[in-house]
This record gives structure tokens, sequence and C-alpha cells, in this order.
């Protein structure tokens, strides 16, 4: 049914996405499926943005968050996943991979921010869940390891 499962995360809360990763992986494990990890780092592509920063600073950003979903993604499965650095919004890069990927199975761990922000910008999970070209999962707190094992 699933054969590729993409995992966005968001580094800044790297140990919330960490709690959930047994579920991804017991899921993906179930359906002999592919894991695809990947986050969303901030956009340098306004020039008004980028004329702030010497010319390198793009590439070595970029290395350092490719680094540290490796690191993320070795530290939380035992099996090989494929990681994906994306620049942007966050909710339209996770489409757009969806996409291009042609994914199954959007996971993402979804925690409530409280109504203040959901009324005022939204949830990415949210959007992605409401826009996305194929199922989505939303995991909350309280439901690690008891949801799919």
């Amino acid at each position: 049914m699933f054969k590729k499962i993409l995992y966005p995360v968001d580094l800044a809360h790297a140990e919330f996405a960490a709690g959930f990763a047994a579920d991804v992986e017991h899921l993906a494990e179930t359906f002999d499926a592919e894991i695809k990890v990947m986050t969303v780092m901030p956009g340098f592509g306004m020039a008004i943005v980028a004329s702030y920063f010497p010319p390198d600073v793009e590439q070595q950003a970029r290395r350092e968050v490719e680094r540290q979903l490796a690191d993320f993604a070795s530290g939380v499965f035992s099996r090989p996943v494929k990681t994906r650095v994306e620049q942007g919004t966050h909710w339209k890069r996770i489409l757009r991979v969806a996409k291009e990927e042609a994914v199954d199975l959007v996971i993402m761990p979804h925690c409530d921010k409280g109504w203040a922000e959901s009324v005022l910008v939204g949830s990415c999970a949210q959007k992605v869940a409401e826009r996305a070209p194929c199922s989505v999962l939303l995991l909350r707190p309280g439901e690690q390891g008891a949801c799919l094992t």
C-alpha cells in the first residue's frame, strides 16, 4: 500500500521528531516502504536577505543542515533512509517533495501550538494535510508508540 514514506522534520525540534521515529520505522517495515527524511531551511533567495551575508554563507549553511539531518536520521533509524534538504517555505517544500518523489504517505509530527498561532498563520501540518497529493498521517504527543504498534 505504501512504498514511499516522507518524514519531514524540523531540526529545531529534533528531539520531538525523534520520539516518533520508531512509529515511522514500524510502518515502513510493515509495508516494506522506503523512508525519506527531509527538512526545510530558511530561504536566502530574496535579494535583500542575501545582501546581508557573505556569498558562501548559504552553501555553508546547507552543508551544516545536511550534516545535522544525516546525524538525526542515523541516530533515530536502524535502517538506511534517504535524506533531503530543501530551502524555502516549509509546507510548500514538503508538498513539492511529496509530488516529485511520488510519495504514498507523509508522516508529520504535529504539536498544536495554540489558538492564536493557528488562527493567524495556520499550521504547517494542517496545510500539508489539506493539500497533499497523497495520504498524510499526523502524529501528536502522547501517541508515541501507541498508535502504530
